[in-house]
């Protein structure tokens, strides 16, 4: 599996760097992929994790733990529910908003000096790129990276929370055996040899994830056959903001195929009752990374570190997987039967075939030049 890490420092390279094998063990030695091999990250050596202990000390004196984020509540409240039995006078409050609502409303309350956000989650690789220009992120570090692959640290306070692996979902009333694509070779098969029984639905250019996923196809697949998927696609797709939106779509009847879907339909799909599954696709499986930050400006930094802490925990890992997000714990093993996490992903697609979108500035410099030709794919 293809595995991107951002440098630390300012001038970021534009190539995605590659690894030989999903990141589930060793440290992995990474090239881009031409082969050129990358030098270390320039900047400077990060700080130490603070001691647990301090932490604990400094959070009884702060009030609350805000959170802005484009995760669903219903995903992230497992996670804030099992942290406060750890902390239990530190009360979290998490507000569900878009990628960019989450940059916009933090930066103009700090900008007020009114209180915001502690942390913040997105998958918007322009707007934390944007964020980390700006100074909005405290350079801390988390307890636990040593456990988990070397690009879950992005550098200047920047972590992959999940690497979401893109999947595929179907309508279980419309399709069923053959049918279910397994590769988007298939579904472009099918959607030619028989479009009115495939209408499609998918994220549409605007939203980070759909540009990001679409982003790693064309790195996976090459630029040229991820344009002919797209254009044997778009006629039939009906594209929407929101996934959870494109998913309710699906379930309903008016697509058979959702061919763009978020890594958390692990955790919405079963709320359908038999209407709609998932799977992965055999042939390309970008992973869009969701970020997390501490912000500069936090009024509760040491709640916010103990949050970061928890969730590069073996606990913290396997609340995440049993609510739909990836964990990426090295050598992770479900306590649960719960598969939402890497081990589990590499038993089902090849590792050649995966990618994780880098935190880089060639992803927002590509942005439009993709956007309008999936635009125009779309017939937009």
């Amino acid at each position: 599996m293809m595995l991107a890490r951002r440098s630390r420092s300012r001038s970021r390279s534009a190539t995605a760097l590659a690894v030989t094998a999903l990141a589930l063990g060793a440290a992995m030695a990474g090239c881009s992929k031409s082969s050129t091999s990358v030098q270390p990250p320039a900047a400077a050596t990060p700080a130490a994790p603070a001691a647990v202990a301090d932490l604990v000390t400094k959070s009884h004196g702060e009030s609350g733990l805000i959170m802005y984020g484009n995760a669903p509540t219903a995903v992230i409240q497992p996670l804030l529910d099992d942290f406060t039995k750890t902390y239990p006078w530190i009360k979290p409050a998490y507000s569900q908003l878009s990628d960019n609502q989450v940059y916009s409303k933090y930066q103009s309350e700090h900008a007020q000096q009114a209180r915001s956000a502690d942390l913040l989650i997105s998958d918007s690789i322009a707007q934390v790129l944007q964020g980390e220009q700006n100074g909005l992120f405290a350079g801390v570090t988390p307890q636990g990276l040593a456990n988990f692959p070397s690009y879950t640290d992005q550098g200047h306070g920047v972590y992959v929370m999940s690497p979401d692996p893109v999947l595929v979902a179907w309508n279980t009333k419309e399709l069923s055996g053959s049918q279910i694509p397994t590769s988007y070779a298939q579904l472009a098969a099918s959607v030619k040899n028989d479009p009115s029984h495939f209408p499609l639905v998918s994220y549409s250019p605007n939203n980070p994830l759909g540009y990001e996923a679409v982003y790693g196809l064309t790195h996976i697949l090459g630029a040229d056959t991820a344009y002919g998927r797209l254009d044997a696609y778009g006629p039939h797709t009906r594209t929407m903001d929101e996934g959870l939106d494109g998913m309710q779509y699906l379930a309903q009847g008016g697509a058979s195929v959702a061919w763009l879907s978020s890594g958390l339909a692990q955790a919405v799909v079963p709320q359908y009752k038999g209407l709609a599954d998932y799977g992965y696709m055999s042939d390309a499986t970008p992973l869009v990374p969701r970020l997390i930050t501490q912000t500069a400006g936090a009024a509760s930094p040491a709640s916010a570190q103990l949050f970061l802490d928890y969730l590069y925990s073996a606990e913290g890992q396997q609340v995440m997987c049993a609510a739909g997000m990836e964990a990426s714990m090295n050598d992770f093993r479900s306590a649960s039967g719960c598969t939402a996490d890497l081990t589990d992903l590499a038993k089902h697609v090849p590792a050649n075939t995966t990618y994780l979108v880098p935190v880089s500035q060639d992803v927002v410099d590509q942005q439009k030049a993709i956007t309008d030709r999936w635009n125009k794919a779309l017939g937009h």
